[in-house]
């Protein structure tokens, strides 16, 4: 085996084994779904790598696959299932809800079936060109994972990334072409020349397969420091982050609405049937909450039972039919807790401005709004008026 082949060869596993201990370095910091997949990426590596090296190491000896069958059927489930292991590791990475795993992993093998049975051609390997084209789908797969993903922060390495492995599958021709017919095409004499180019794609695509792992679980740590970890709604550092990055955003005259909302009498639920009721009731009512604003508006739980709603671009209309929505909402939850049915109701204080300049003093307009729901009967949206009076809209039914 000639020297720069076999440095090749161990610099290949090198890396592999590198990257492997790494990504799973990374993770153990934070063991979140997404960045497990960083971790099946660097193992589809090590496949992929250990079953591309057996058949090459082959090829050097002059050892014909179909000489050595158990060890060409094991580099190529090897290779072929490392590569789906890569396409699938990176999609779940990078959260792409259509995860290639099966598709690679079904075109792969039926490639493999097809060329064993039909393409029994004169000083062609079946099992090294199956080994060849399920190595090329595998890439493509990863590629079109890496493309998908365009937006910030992860556009620039996934790009680069991608386009390395589309250098990647015409350099694996090229490759096979010369090893079937001991000659290839005039720009590329001498594809034992190429193996560094070789390695250094592969670096390089191992290079920005960190990146993205890094840049995924910082966005993994920055999501958990603003977000209430019970309701997923914002916390209080998450809402004064939202409120910093909007007021250089929207312009002053931009119409806003707070709404401050607090569940009635919830301490009894914690009490009647203990804190872990009082939590799922809490989680559900999030959702009922956020289910009632539009996507774009920010909600944020501030205290125990207490949640703010800011409207960014809405009147004073469209805060009052949002809390008459939420009121509805929550009046029609009903949460079943161990055979107990937990229902309660909320208190409602809107305040309206323009502008997030004043933002404060909207939410303490909110905020004595809610208050005053509170002591006139609860389970009632409160308005804030401009010079600081309130209006409350009248108790309603609540089997209604």
């Amino acid at each position: 085996m000639g020297s720069d082949l076999l440095h090749s060869l161990i610099a290949d596993c090198a890396v592999a084994l590198a990257f492997c201990m790494l990504m799973m370095s990374l993770v153990a910091v934070s063991r979140h779904p997404a960045l497990r997949g960083a971790v099946l990426y660097a193992f589809g590596h090590i496949g992929f790598t250990a079953g591309a090296s057996l058949f090459i190491l082959m090829l050097d000896a002059g050892v014909p696959a179909s000489q050595r069958p158990w060890i060409a059927w094991s580099a190529l489930l090897a290779s072929t299932a490392g590569c789906a292991a890569m396409a699938d590791g990176m999609a779940r990475l990078l959260e792409d809800p259509r995860r290639p795993r099966i598709t690679v992993v079904a075109s792969g093998f039926a490639v493999v079936l097809l060329l064993s049975a039909l393409l029994p051609w004169p000083g062609i390997d079946p099992l090294k060109l199956s080994s060849d084209l399920t190595n090329s789908l595998g890439l493509v797969g990863l590629a079109v994972v890496l493309l998908r993903r365009q937006q910030a922060p992860y556009r620039v390495p996934a790009i680069a990334a991608g386009a390395c492995i589309a250098a990647l599958v015409p350099l694996y021709a090229i490759g096979s072409v010369q090893e079937w017919t001991g000659s290839g095409p005039v720009l590329v004499p001498n594809y034992a020349d190429w193996v560094w180019l070789d390695l250094a794609l592969w670096n390089t695509i191992n290079l920005c397969v960190m990146m993205l792992a890094s840049f995924r679980a910082l966005v993994v740590f920055v999501r958990r420091s603003r977000t209430d970890a019970l309701t997923h709604c914002l916390n209080r550092s998450g809402l004064e982050d939202e409120l910093a990055m909007l007021v250089m955003r929207i312009p002053a005259e931009t119409p806003v609405v707070v709404l401050a909302l607090d569940i009635d009498h919830f301490k009894s639920i914690n009490d009647r049937l203990g804190h872990a009721a009082g939590d799922v009731y809490l989680e559900r009512f999030a959702q009922a909450v956020q289910s009632s604003v539009r996507q774009s508006d920010r909600v944020a739980r501030i205290g125990g039972e207490e949640f703010i709603a800011l409207l960014v671009d809405a009147h004073p209309e469209a805060g009052e039919r949002v809390a008459e929505k939420v009121l509805e909402a929550v009046r029609r939850l009903e949460v079943d807790h161990d055979g107990e049915k937990i229902r309660a109701t909320v208190s409602i204080g809107i305040a309206s401005g323009f502008g997030l300049g004043s933002i404060e003093a909207l939410m303490r307009r909110a905020d004595r709004a809610l208050y005053a729901a509170k002591g006139s009967g609860r389970d009632r949206v409160c308005t804030a008026g401009a010079g600081g009076t309130t209006d409350a809209a009248p108790k309603r039914d609540v089997s209604q």
